[in-house]
């Protein structure tokens, strides 16, 4: 079953050092950042803005999948988990969280390992208390940790990681298709 497609044959994984990503995805653009992609996004972004972007465009819209000319990747899949298997397929990353790469996924700026001193007043003292090791946002500031929501992220990683194990491509009518089998 075909759940994605790229809208030239090309060799996988593509190299591009940002993707932009339109607004019907701002799932994918949180999950992207925190695995270390550089995204490209607004929820403002109209079509006529995207259809000339010089990066990879991800989107859900067929009308602007089938418009633009360059280098473009159609989701037709809804489940998000194969969202994440297919980037990885396309982008080459890993799907395996790495808090030294991940990016903000708010802003998607960098993150700098900080002390615990430096975040008291900025994060629960119950958090302090449980955690060592802390990473500040160099855009908009915001503090993270390995939380308890990292048990959760982590599942849904290995399953992404199970569906990019059943994942082929086929090249058809110069679109590379993507399949889960």
């Amino acid at each position: 079953m075909e759940i994605a497609r790229v809208n030239t044959c090309v060799s996988l994984p593509i190299s591009d050092d940002e993707v932009f990503v339109d607004s019907m995805l701002g799932w994918l653009v949180r999950w992207l950042r925190m695995l270390g992609v550089r995204v490209i996004y607004s929820p403002n972004f109209s079509d006529n803005e995207l259809l000339n972007v010089n990066h990879l465009l991800v989107t859900k819209d067929r009308e602007l999948f089938r418009k633009r000319s360059r280098l473009s990747l159609l989701l037709s899949t809804p489940r998000h988990v194969e969202w994440l298997s297919v980037l990885s397929l396309v982008l080459g990353f890993p799907l395996m969280l790495n808090m030294e790469k991940s990016l903000c996924p708010i802003c998607g700026s960098g993150l700098v390992r900080v002390s615990r001193d430096s975040v008291i007043g900025k994060v629960p003292s119950s958090v302090l208390l449980r955690n060592n090791e802390f990473w500040l946002c160099t855009g908009c500031g915001k503090v993270y940790w390995v939380g308890s929501h990292h048990a959760r992220i982590n599942k849904e990683l290995e399953v992404a990681r199970g569906v990019l194990g059943t994942l082929s491509t086929s090249c058809i009518g110069n679109n590379l298709l993507i399949i889960r089998e």
